[in-house]
């Protein structure tokens, strides 16, 4: 059996062609905005953005270029912490959403502008920032081309977020209504295809182990259904034993969830100068 060098292994090509393989596919600008306002109380209340800062260590003379900032999960407390920080997402809602509480909390060096990846960033203003981020927004058509986006506006770092296995999707619960979960590509492709593009990336890990709590069992059912969209009746009800399989109620009538699988994302980091492509 022949055996093929390492160095020659196109991650990029294998990336693009598992993308094709997975049960999911990537959400466009009108479900995103429909999702904004659930998003962003979800991620709120998620320990995610003090992690991803920890691990981030900001100085508080960078300005900061947030990739799909969304809510501004990340974008509103990097702005207490770094000179001015740029939020790029193609959701208006999501956008709003940020502007919202931007103004709430009095913050005026966050800039958003409704950009995708495959728009000119440069043509609408964006220069490049001393870090560059892209948090859980890597479902992208071509992860080399984003990449090299990402590497282009850095001049200090790159951060980036990426899943690790199933990520946010729950295996079990895919199982209880009985399709199959393919998630797709990990993190495991970005590393290597940087590491063939000369980065020495250092990568950690986020596990979001906190305990979601819900005002009701059909609110604690709803978090599940950006993962298990079009549900029929059979699948409902499955889905709905499988929550109430996992809940706990709460004195107040509250119920919270507790699945066995603790999603967990890769936090990547790079010196743009190391690219070689």
């Amino acid at each position: 059996m022949p055996l093929h060098r390492y160095q020659d292994i196109d991650w990029s090509c294998l990336w693009r062609q598992a993308q094709t393989e997975r049960s999911w596919q990537p959400k466009g600008i009108a479900d995103w905005d429909g999702r904004a306002a659930s998003f962003a109380r979800r991620f709120g209340q998620s320990s995610y953005a003090d992690a991803f800062i920890a691990l981030l260590r900001p100085e508080a003379n960078w300005s900061v270029l947030d990739v799909g900032s969304g809510p501004g999960t990340l974008a509103l407390p990097l702005a207490a912490r770094v000179h001015r920080v740029t939020c790029i997402d193609f959701s208006p809602k999501m956008l709003a959403i940020l502007a919202d509480r931007a103004d709430q909390a009095r913050l005026t060096n966050i800039a958003a502008l409704p950009l995708s990846w495959d728009d000119d960033w440069r043509s609408q203003g964006v220069l490049p920032h001393d870090l560059v981020i892209a948090s859980r927004s890597l479902a992208v058509a071509d992860l080399g081309a984003a990449l090299r986006r990402l590497n282009e506006f850095a001049v200090h770092k790159v951060a980036v977020t990426d899943r690790v296995g199933a990520g946010p999707h729950d295996p079990e619960a895919f199982a209880a209504v009985g399709r199959p979960l393919n998630p797709g590509p990990d993190y495991i492709f970005t590393i290597n295809i940087l590491y063939q593009w000369g980065c020495l990336a250092t990568v950690d890990f986020i596990r979001l182990e906190e305990t979601a709590r819900y005002r009701t069992i059909d609110q604690a059912l709803a978090r599940y259904h950006w993962m298990l969209p079009e549900l029929d009746s059979r699948e409902t009800k499955r889905l709905r034993a499988y929550v109430r399989s996992i809940a706990a109620k709460h004195d107040d009538g509250s119920v919270s969830l507790h699945p066995r699988h603790v999603p967990t994302w890769a936090f990547i980091t790079w010196r743009p100068d190391q690219f070689r492509r």
